[in-house]
């Protein structure tokens, strides 16, 4: 993860944790019950959330927990609401099977590998639903800086179920203008295609980029997650 989400610039020990419970923590039941986990082998783990002043949330390590049972850490609201949004998404694409970002794009995608046979009209909806213009879509980083923020204005869960391919193309032709390579198709299983970037010597997965940053705990950040797809490719083909 990137920079400390964390309100306290240490985790809370037990007393601290107890303290901040009588003096003003009142219990979040929904937040509780949003976070508890209960794994295979029938062991659940029940971390307890509490209210506190100014949209502050303390979260609570289960008590029964071996390592750090009792302690604490305080999140700001949102923080902690991406947490059990995250939760929530793992748990739902583990029952629906959705293994990997391949899986996810593709549970989510309308054009599945033929959107880069649209791309042109992909971007261009993007620009219209967002109200940006084409010359600020000039496949730079910084385009995706404005694509990042108009992601969290429409909303995460928005733009994963209309606007997924969208985002993958614009980000894949801002890949491919970096790396000066060609869209391809590849298959994972049969007849299982996907659309990623073929350049000297590999692959880049603009589905990847996207995936990532839909899942993101801090606020969406493709113009990063973008450059580190670069990165990652250059280290490995130099």
């Amino acid at each position: 993860m990137g920079k400390k989400q964390t309100l306290n610039a240490k985790r809370l020990t037990k007393k601290q944790v107890q303290e901040l419970i009588e003096s003003e923590g009142k219990l979040h039941e929904e937040f509780t019950k949003s976070l508890e986990t209960t794994y295979s082998s029938g062991y659940k783990d029940q971390p307890l959330v509490y209210e506190l002043s100014n949209d502050r949330f303390l979260f609570v390590f289960d008590p029964k927990e071996v390592s750090i049972p009792g302690r604490g850490d305080i999140y700001s609201k949102d923080y902690l609401l991406r947490l059990i949004r995250l939760k929530q998404k793992v748990e739902e694409d583990a029952i629906d099977g959705r293994q990997s970002s391949v899986d996810h794009w593709r549970y989510y995608s309308k054009h599945k590998a033929q959107l880069i046979n649209q791309l042109s009209e992909l971007i261009d909806k993007l620009a219209r639903c967002w109200s940006i213009s084409h010359d600020q879509l000039d496949f730079s980083y910084k385009s995706l800086d404005i694509l990042s923020r108009k992601a969290e204005e429409y909303g995460l869960e928005n733009v994963q179920a209309e606007l997924y391919d969208n985002l993958v193309g614009y980000v894949g032709e801002v890949i491919r203008h970096r790396v000066k390579g060609n869209w391809i198709v590849l298959e994972e299983r049969p007849n299982d295609e996907y659309p990623a970037i073929g350049a000297k010597g590999g692959t880049l997965m603009p589905i990847n980029v996207v995936w990532q940053e839909l899942f993101g705990l801090e606020l969406m950040n493709l113009r990063k997650e973008t450059a580190n797809e670069v990165r990652r490719f250059s280290l490995r083909h130099r």
